[in-house]
């Protein structure tokens, strides 16, 4: 009986080579297709992404010591601190959404300012037992330490299909509140 490929007749090994990729693919192909999900409304992702948008605003509130929200003046409410984030990784790369079909998973973050590292692991501790105690499962987020600067632990949970997270920005350090939706298919409007 061969064990290994290069024993098999030419006819078997032509079988093998080209008909694995052929099922690798047809199986990818279909396993998108199938991962899709059904079509919304547009009235059910833009009420998707008001829950998104709530959901992350509740997170912010919660904080406690509560945070400056950065980049915004006095008076300014968490619905004008929301920064409005697009998924890349949202996209229809294989052309399966047809017509008014589109994809979209909306999210949102909020940039924090805490007068010292101190108030920030509170406010930390304070989110993790919140959502403990709701139920929530709380995984870390491990900090982005740069020579010289410890970054900052975060966490993260998910509510209802949205991500929520507090944790350091990419780029800035800055803690920040993420509420991520998850992707949907849905009808543009016209």
């Amino acid at each position: 009986m061969p064990t290994d490929m290069f024993s098999l007749p030419r006819r078997a090994r032509r079988a093998v080579i080209v008909g694995f990729p052929l099922l690798l693919a047809v199986s990818f192909t279909s396993a998108c297709t199938l991962t899709g999900g059904r079509v919304h409304s547009a009235a059910d992702y833009r009420a998707y992404g008001v829950r998104t948008k709530q959901a992350g605003m509740d997170t912010v509130a919660r904080l406690r010591p509560v945070a400056q929200l950065a980049g915004t003046g006095p008076g300014a409410t968490l619905e004008d601190a929301a920064q409005e984030e697009y998924s890349s990784s949202c996209v229809d790369d294989f052309g399966f959404d047809k017509g008014d079909v589109t994809r979209g998973g909306p999210g949102y973050s909020w940039t924090l300012r805490y007068a010292t590292r101190a108030d920030y692991l509170t406010a930390l501790a304070h989110l993790r037992a919140g959502w403990k105690a709701e139920g929530l499962t709380v995984t870390d987020v491990a900090p982005w330490d740069r020579p010289g600067h410890p970054g900052l632990p975060g966490i993260q949970t998910t509510d209802h299909g949205i991500e929520l997270s507090l944790q350091q920005a990419w780029y800035t350090d800055d803690p920040m509140v993420h509420a991520s939706g998850e992707c949907m298919r849905y009808h543009q409007e016209r």
